[in-house]
């Protein structure tokens, strides 16, 4: 039989030549980076059998050393080139604790003159690809490590929409550093905040200005008037807080106040009348739709959610182009299918929600000018955001983009031809640093996409660090020694988020909470992520932040109910719990610290009427009781941990400029002292060892620039 159909293997819509590594899909070669291809390669060999990590890392890299990330990284490119079969099921299974298999049947050609004569013309392609698909393989992965940085992107997906193959994208900033990018209704302008300041640039020409708005140096949120002559902005540029929307010219100068305590951007009506926007009442746990009238300034509210159901406000309540109806994004207890758009009559409040059950994440939509449809930011299981389109009378979805970028900040010009987005690219590392000198940090994990320690991290009593990392897009935890770099996976396969991991001080257990049923509740398994184990069970709520005192007999957590969120003690001896926190009196959220001797639990206490990037912060103590300690620490971000004696806080302060790290006593508060500074960096999280001698942070860089697309 001749050699190259001997060694030409077929599964799904695919063909791979096993000697020349070449990948087919319906005849189309398919680019893949070498390291890629060779683990598809050693998983098609196998035809359906388990591939250990550790037999794929020994083989694909065996002249190499590298992280098992490479290979996580590698599984998830090739389940996004491959996609899944028609149960919608990826063709690569993860088997836990063992490795990979290839999950579809497998057939190795046969020397009958029909497959000769359809390979024939595979040869004459195979010979024009072979010469190119090295070099086409590293200029791919080039690419995936800068974040698509070209000027024009063309989908590999093309029997799903052909309309794909024509989008045009045009990438409009190149400094990274750019946040909520908006369209003007024209197309032909686009806003966003860089350097504390709002620019407007032109899209022909590339100039653009620098807003003079005295009196702020907070912006976010923006949002365009529809007639392109105002500009709306939030003046907090924390998600986990409330501001005031202002309104000021295009061209800078005096800004007005329009409406306070919004959580949201802000949607205009398409008459200009009422404003949209999202606002949370952490009292009585409630999220709401509210509309403003902004010739008599009354209020409306026209939908809420009691928690644990939240509407999302990182995006904006998007109008449909004859006013009757508002799309929101709203959250729900189902981690496995956490967002949903929901229709809502502009009028009576009524609400619909639409069926999309191939997004596990949604975070803004938008209209076609025809209301037909709608253009969606979403997100996949195990994948990072992309652009959908939605037809509305069928349900039909298709993808708009197909790549390894993530698209974010989604806004349409009003003829309905340009959409804007913010093609983002975030990663975050662990590094540690000497008590005595903290400006010394070293990294000690690595990757491009990777997103560790954004959801939480922790000391091991050995002196392990344990911590989240988003390599594939679902949230699993990790450990790793910080003096020989030796890392394992602890979570697989277990549901969408596993985040804020707490080790017991000796150093059997891990506490964290978990989605794999469908509820976000607290679960625990060993150090080395073996037998996990519920541990609370509510059935309309959800758990987080764990922590667990000293003894390792009682369990501290904050859970979300409807009407507030409260903060439980349970013993893990028989699961009897009582309140910490009573219901409408604190409003716990943003993180939860227990002191290394146990004597002192920290918890922020979120405002109705915040209006400044203060935060209240709550130590109780546990040992002695007596009324809580009320701190005000000059920051809104989260964690803030509290010393073995109860004298001092440290937490960290995220500018666009730089991220500081303060240390604030408690006795006396506004006399805070600067550990040290990190420019152009932002801190995820931080966590000192179990002797207090070094600190292990998460920090990064969220890179940010705006690119059009047309032709959609």
């Amino acid at each position: 039989m001749d050699e190259q159909v001997e060694n030409l293997v077929e599964f799904g819509d695919f063909r791979l030549d096993l000697i020349q590594k070449i990948l087919f899909r319906n005849s189309e070669p398919v680019a893949l980076p070498p390291k890629v291809l060779d683990v598809l390669c050693l998983l098609v060999k196998r035809q359906g059998a388990i591939v250990s990590k550790t037999e794929l890392m020994e083989t694909v890299w065996a002249d190499s050393f590298v992280e098992e990330s490479n290979l996580t990284q590698s599984i998830y490119t090739l389940r996004r080139v491959l996609g899944k079969n028609t149960a919608g099921k990826d063709l690569i299974d993860t088997i836990p604790r063992r490795g990979y298999r290839l999950a579809v049947p497998i057939n190795r050609t046969g020397n009958d003159a029909a497959v000769m004569g359809r390979r024939s013309s595979d040869k004459a392609v195979g010979s024009k690809y072979r010469r190119i698909a090295l070099p086409v393989g590293i200029g791919l992965a080039a690419i995936v490590a800068v974040t698509l940085l070209g000027g024009y992107i063309y989908s590999n997906r093309r029997s799903q929409s052909a309309s794909i193959e024509k989008v045009k994208f045009q990438k409009l900033t190149f400094t990274g550093d750019i946040a909520f990018p908006v369209i003007s209704p024209d197309g032909q302008s686009f806003a966003y905040i860089r350097e504390n300041a709002i620019n407007l640039q032109d899209i022909a020409t590339g100039s653009s200005i620098k807003l003079n708005i005295p009196g702020h140096d907070h912006f976010g949120n923006l949002q365009f008037s529809n007639e392109g002559e105002s500009i709306f902005f939030r003046n907090e540029d924390s998600f986990d807080a409330a501001g005031d929307i202002f309104k000021v010219s295009r061209f800078g100068g005096p800004a007005k106040l329009i409406a306070d305590r919004v959580w949201s951007t802000v949607g205009l009506s398409p008459d200009s009348r009422s404003l949209a926007f999202v606002r949370f009442y952490p009292k009585a746990g409630e999220w709401a739709l509210l509309l403003k009238d902004l010739n008599s300034g009354i209020e409306q509210k026209l939908l809420a959610r009691n928690l644990p159901y939240t509407i999302y406000r990182r995006g904006f309540p998007a109008w449909s182009p004859d006013g009757t109806r508002i799309a929101i994004i709203e959250q729900t207890p189902d981690q496995l299918n956490i967002s949903r758009i929901v229709i809502v009559n502009s009028i009576d409040g009524q609400a619909e929600t639409l069926s999309t059950p191939q997004f596990i994440q949604i975070e803004q939509v938008g209209w076609s000018p025809d209301s037909k449809r709608l253009l969606i930011t979403g997100r996949e299981n195990n994948r990072f955001f992309q652009l959908w389109d939605m037809d509305l009378r069928s349900s039909e979805i298709r993808p708009i983009t197909n790549d390894l970028s993530i698209y974010r900040n989604l806004t349409i010009s009003a003829d309905g031809k340009t959409i804007l987005a913010c093609q983002n690219s975030i990663y975050s590392h662990i590094w540690t640093a000497d008590a005595s000198d903290l400006q010394n940090q070293k990294q000690i994990t690595f990757g491009n996409l990777n997103r560790d320690g954004t959801s939480g991290l922790t000391w091991s009593p050995e002196g392990r660090i344990v911590y989240t990392t988003r390599i594939t897009g679902n949230i699993d935890i990790w450990s790793i020694t910080p003096g020989n770099g030796a890392r394992n996976q602890l979570t697989e396969n277990a549901g969408t988020k596993n985040e804020n991991p707490f080790v017991t001080a000796d150093g059997k257990y891990i506490y964290y909470e978990s989605t794999r049923t469908g509820r976000q509740h607290i679960w625990r398994a060993g150090t080395d992520g073996s037998d996990p184990t519920q541990i609370t069970f509510a059935d309309n709520e959800t758990d987080f932040f764990p922590v667990v005192s000293p003894d390792g007999n009682t369990l501290y957590y904050i859970q979300r109910t409807p009407k507030s969120n409260i903060i439980w003690r349970q013993s893990l001896a028989d699961g009897k719990r009582e309140m910490i926190t009573q219901p409408g009196k604190l409003s716990p959220g943003r993180f939860l610290s227990i002191s290394s001797d146990g004597r002192y639990l920290l918890f922020d206490d979120i405002k109705d009427d915040k209006k400044n990037d203060d935060s209240e912060i709550v130590i109780v103590d546990l040992l002695n009781g007596g009324e809580p300690r009320f701190v005000i620490i000059g920051t809104a971000s989260a964690p803030v941990t509290i010393s073995a004696d109860g004298h001092f806080v440290d937490y960290y302060e995220h500018r666009p400029e730089s991220s500081k790290f303060w240390r604030q006593p408690i006795d006396t508060p506004g006399e805070r002292k600067l550990l040290f500074e990190l420019p152009k960096i932002r801190i995820e999280s931080f966590a000192w060892s179990r002797d207090g001698k070094t600190l292990a942070l998460a920090r990064g860089r969220s890179d940010n620039d705006a690119i059009v697309l047309t032709g959609f």
